[in-house]
This record gives structure tokens, C-alpha cells and sequence, in this order.
């Protein structure tokens, strides 16, 4: 039986990681997989010196909540430290904010990567709005764009093998991890060229 872990990293995300959380564990999984939950939490106090997206972590008891590093890349850092010290054999990074859209997801993800050859896989990037729209529909037809002429390791949904992870990572964190183009250029783009090099 193989391991794998999803892992999702969250900052002031109180209002979407539950409900991301609760449908990933509705995913269907395949047969050879144990599938562990992971939030990784960087902390963030409101006025009452309580952190809102911690206490919503540990309002879905089948998920394991660790309190992570600030930036992004610093807490997939740990989070995937982790997963190979644990011995997973997967690791899945998924966003607080984008909540499967069915739920074979993960099970595509895992199957993707356990055939010859493959050491990583993208979920569909999807527009933030589950719903059909204009806006929607735009976002969506600017990912497939952006996948067609720079392809990358999309920060929504994707699975990579540990080994591989081992071979590539970790992510440079000394980076302005304020900047979202800078952060995404490094945990997408940098990580999908690297990724391709491998295979």
C-alpha cells in the first residue's frame, strides 16, 4: 500500500480551509493509497490574540494541523520536510481556496503519478468561482493559455512524487515571499522546469 499526503497550506483562510478540507476527505482514492490530511497554519492573530484559521484547522478532526513557518514557501518547506521524514511515499499541495471541483481529483492526481515515468501532475486550473460566469469563464480561458505557452506546477491542486521532491526541492525561501509573482515564479514555474529536467 502506498502513502500519500495532502497537504494544504493556509493564512487567514479561517473562512475557505474547512470546506476545502471536508470535500478533499470526500475524494475517492485508489485502492493502493492511504491518503493523509495535513493543514499547515501560518499563524495570524485577530484582536483577541487567537488565530481564526488555526481554530478553523482543528474544527475538522480527520485533518492533522501543524502551525508552519511564515511564507508560503517556508511552510511548503516544512510541510514536505515532513512528509519525507514520514516516509510518504506522495505528497499533494493543495490551496485552502480552490475546493475540488468533483470528486475524483485526487484520485486522478494519485494514478497520474503512479505511472512509469511520471514524478509529478497538475490538477485543472479553475476560476475561484465554482460558478458559470463571465469572469469565470476568462480566468479559466487565461490558465489554458498560461499552462499552453509556460507550463508549471499550478499552486491549486498538484502531486508529486517524494522522491522527486528530494531531487528538486527545497523551495528558496530567503525570496520576497510577500510577492505573489516572485512566490509563484518559484513554486510553479522554477519548480515545473526542474521537474522537467528530471524526465
Amino acid at each position: 500500500m502506498k502513502r500519500a499526503v495532502v497537504q494544504i497550506p493556509a493564512y487567514n483562510e479561517a473562512d475557505k480551509l474547512p470546506n476545502t478540507a471536508r470535500e478533499i476527505l470526500t475524494q475517492r482514492v485508489p485502492d493502493n493509497y492511504g491518503v493523509d490530511l495535513q493543514a499547515w497554519v501560518t499563524r495570524s492573530e485577530n484582536e483577541k490574540g487567537c488565530c481564526d484559521t488555526m481554530m478553523a484547522a482543528e474544527s475538522v478532526p480527520e485533518m492533522e494541523v501543524f502551525e508552519a513557518p511564515v511564507g508560503k514557501l517556508s511552510a511548503r518547506n516544512a510541510a514536505h520536510s515532513h512528509a519525507v521524514t514520514r516516509g510518504y511515499d506522495v505528497i499533494v499541495s493543495w490551496d485552502a481556496d480552490a475546493p475540488p471541483e468533483h470528486d475524483g481529483v485526487l484520485s486522478e492526481l494519485l494514478t497520474a503519478v503512479d505511472k512509469p515515468g511520471v514524478v509529478a501532475t497538475n490538477s485543472v486550473p479553475t476560476s475561484l468561482s465554482r460558478h458559470r460566469s463571465l469572469l469565470g469563464a476568462a480566468v479559466d480561458a487565461v490558465a489554458a493559455v498560461e499552462e499552453t505557452v509556460f507550463p508549471h506546477i499550478n499552486g491549486q491542486a498538484h502531486a508529486i512524487t517524494t522522491e522527486a521532491w528530494e531531487a528538486v526541492g527545497p523551495f528558496d525561501d530567503s525570496i520576497d515571499q510577500t510577492s505573489m509573482s516572485t512566490v509563484r515564479g518559484e513554486e510553479e514555474f522554477l519548480l515545473g522546469r526542474k521537474l522537467r529536467r528530471m524526465g
